[in-house]
């Protein structure tokens, strides 16, 4: 049982990071601009893209054990191992992730129900293309598009969903705003690959970092972090609050030590991990001082 409570709770600081801080920001954006603010459908549309944020990790779990049963397992990395060490069956993972499923599928239909098409869209691209991370026949973490795939989702569908989920439709400064936050997702997709690279060589998995290296994943990282600044001068000009320039300037230690890491270090095993954590970090650093920007910026606050 502790074992099934521990696989439950997979991944718990990323899902964090995507399922709840990347929705609110995108309900928080939406009062923003229009002083009011529905609890009832934004409730939906979060809880609708938190089960499909789950039904990702779990399939994950499922799809990509051959891998994990090698992986040395962090907090980042690795898998929950639950299905690779005999604790659980492997059908559990798979059960789990299509209880998600029809749960966001559920909540997507909910939304469509409502009359708010929009939000309902976004919530089953959302679905689509998380279920397409790491189950086959797509199977895109495999492909070098997985970086891609959990970017588009995570940092700019989810909280376009929620934004939806209040106004109907979509705004230049909703789109800006997910800018800061994609780019600080596509950093961490390729940080949590680290600790796996042997082991992803060795399976045949074909992700960006096996299929450039440390080398010359390098540039893609550290152009990453640059398009974090970029993306928040985008969003001030579209209309967010300065609260955001402000705030997203105290990540700049963050971003340094980041790129710091990725350089070569004697101890490489440790520097992975380092890698992994820091971009795990950033991400959710980056999405929480936008999130409250917008939260002190709101009329409706």
């Amino acid at each position: 049982m502790l074992r099934f409570l521990a696989f439950l709770r997979l991944s718990r600081l990323k899902f964090l990071a995507g399922g709840i801080v990347g929705g609110t920001l995108g309900g928080a954006v939406a009062a923003y601009e229009t002083g009011g603010f529905a609890w009832p459908p934004f409730l939906l549309a979060q809880a609708t893209v938190v089960a499909f944020h789950l039904m990702t990790h779990y399939a994950n779990d499922y799809y990509d054990r051959a891998a994990d049963e090698h992986a040395a397992r962090t907090p980042f990395s690795g898998g929950s191992g639950a299905l690779v060490d005999g604790s659980l069956p492997p059908w559990v993972g798979l059960a789990a992730a299509l209880v998600c499923t029809a749960l966001g599928v559920a909540g997507c239909s909910a939304l469509g129900l409502l009359g708010l098409g929009l939000a309902a869209g976004l919530s089953g691209a959302i679905g689509i293309l998380a279920w397409a991370y790491s189950a086959p026949p797509l199977r895109l973490l495999a492909r070098g598009l997985g970086e891609l795939d959990g970017t588009l989702v995570v940092a700019i569908l989810v909280p376009l969903c929620t934004y939806a989920s209040q106004t109907g439709k979509l705004s230049q400064l909703a789109l800006a705003t997910t800018l800061p936050g994609g780019a600080a997702m596509f950093a961490m997709m390729l940080a949590v690959e680290y600790p796996d690279l042997g082991v992803d060589t060795a399976s045949g998995k074909r992700n960006l970092l096996v299929r450039l290296g440390r080398r010359g994943v390098r540039p893609l990282l550290v152009g990453a972090c640059v398009a974090i600044y970029g993306g928040v001068l985008l969003a001030l000009l579209a209309g967010a609050p300065p609260a955001l320039a402000i705030l997203e300037l105290l990540t700049l230690p963050l971003v340094w030590e980041f790129a710091r890491a990725v350089l070569p270090r004697s101890d490489q095993t440790r520097a992975d991990e380092a890698i992994a954590g820091r971009g795990v970090a950033l991400f959710f650093v980056v999405s929480f001082f936008a999130l409250l920007a917008y939260l002190a910026g709101s009329r409706f606050a």
